[in-house]
């Protein structure tokens, strides 16, 4: 399978509930807010849906203010492996949120100390002079964006993507909690979780088609993932387990991720 040519039909389906009260985020999975919260399957490898040695699984709610994600991360080791991102790899364990709009897509990675990296993507057939994305945030000549299809190769047949380093998506928050002690490898851990809240009226620098204000029977997409760096003797190397299965390596791929719908009220 080419890069755009992932398995549509095993493209998960999620309705996302909407919550009467907002999350007061601590990365603590276990209070109220989210009892209840239909669980993602089991996350898998990203090219073959071969299962992970390591559980991770996910939920998402909504309100009128943000998008809530949950995350439970099985780990008998937690550590961070304190890197910084370079242009599209990140090689740190996380959780990963990729948020998809017809122009553009935003990733955020959290670690489990609670570092973030986000980056966002933006079509360049979507990038028009005195367009929505023409703005002072996406400025090409004094941000000097990466380009994926020429700097970075693309198999995807819509061509060339800007990427901008370290945009932060306003309003963003996450939390972190650890069930064990963190970057301690004489301790058994059980693993770790992590909130994230996305706020709608920060996504409106990427919604160039006016999928917001958010409403019941919106969809989105949305692809979930995880990171895990396994070193060994001179190197190591970064797993990505993800929510649905590409067919390909390529995490950037929209038409791959899996279709999130908010239900209520």
């Amino acid at each position: 399978m080419n890069a755009t040519n992932c398995p549509y039909g095993e493209i998960p389906r999620y309705g996302c509930r909407r919550t009467p009260t907002a999350a007061g985020l601590d990365g603590d999975l276990e209070k109220p807010f989210w009892r209840g919260a239909e669980k993602t399957s089991v996350f898998a490898e990203l090219n073959t849906g071969a299962r992970a040695h390591l559980d991770t699984q996910a939920a998402l709610q909504w309100d009128d203010e943000n998008l809530y994600i949950g995350f439970w991360v099985s780990d008998p080791d937690v550590r961070t492996i304190d890197t910084a991102r370079s242009t599209m790899n990140w090689p740190e364990n996380a959780v990963i949120v990729c948020l998809a709009f017809p122009g553009a897509i935003y990733e955020l990675g959290v670690s489990p100390s609670g570092k973030t990296e986000p980056l966002a993507l933006i079509w360049k057939d979507a990038y028009a002079r005195g367009g929505h994305y023409d703005v002072p945030e996406f400025n090409l000549a004094r941000l000097q964006p990466f380009v994926i299809g020429e700097d970075h190769k693309t198999e995807h047949a819509r061509g060339v993507r800007w990427g901008f380093e370290a945009w932060e998506l306003p309003g963003m928050r996450t939390s972190v909690h650890v069930d064990g002690a963190l970057n301690d490898r004489h301790v058994v851990d059980r693993g770790w979780t992590a909130e994230i809240a996305l706020p709608w009226s920060g996504m409106k620098l990427l919604d160039d088609k006016e999928i917001l204000p958010p409403r019941s029977g919106t969809e989105l997409r949305i692809e979930l993932g995880r990171t895990e760096v396994a070193e060994g003797p001179g190197r190591s190397a970064t797993a990505l387990w993800t929510w649905a299965r590409h067919g390909s390596d390529d995490l950037h791929i929209p038409e791959c991720y899996p279709v999130v719908t908010l239900e209520g009220k």
